[in-house]
């Protein structure tokens, strides 16, 4: 996303796709296995107001849109800016709180990504600036492609002339 009258080089948000799918799927494997158990045993038709394997399948449910609900949360909360002249970190809803990292500032960059981050192409990029406070950019699509254009922004020199 490049836009030249805001020197905007790149903007995203948390990537949340891989996680709903990895959730979608751990909920369907354990459904699938707590209920062929309560087959097995002779137990799912047990009635506590409603069959057992009725309230297994309840509590599966609210547990993946608990889960859900916590990644489209994230996705709505935070935002990151790359402009020419330093990286902006938005965040919050009622709230917002905005960190700016400027060439000046800017102290170190580490990238962290997990096996599963490595297949579906994700990870976390972690800031430091020269106060020694550590910001981070969580489920950031295409991790190692973004930080190169955050270190060419921030390692660049920033000269100002005076008029």
């Amino acid at each position: 996303m490049s836009s030249a009258s805001d020197g905007v080089v790149w903007a995203g948000k948390p990537w949340i796709i891989p996680s709903v799918v990895g959730w979608t799927v751990l909920v369907i494997v354990v459904a699938v296995g707590v209920l062929w158990l309560e087959f097995f045993l002779g137990v799912a038709g047990v009635s506590v107001v409603l069959p057992l394997a009725l309230w297994t399948g309840l509590i599966l449910l609210l547990a993946w849109v608990v889960a859900l609900a916590r990644l489209v949360l994230l996705r709505a909360t935070q935002r990151y800016v790359l402009r020419d002249d330093g990286l902006e970190i938005k965040s919050g809803v009622f709230t917002s709180k905005s960190y700016v990292v400027v060439p000046t500032g800017f102290a170190d960059l580490e990238v962290i990504q997990s096996v599963l981050g490595r297949i579906t192409n994700t990870g976390d990029i972690f800031l430091r600036s020269q106060s020694e406070t550590e910001r981070r950019m969580v489920k950031v699509r295409n991790p190692l492609k973004v930080a190169e254009q955050i270190r060419a922004v921030v390692s660049t020199p920033t000269f100002r002339m005076k008029k």
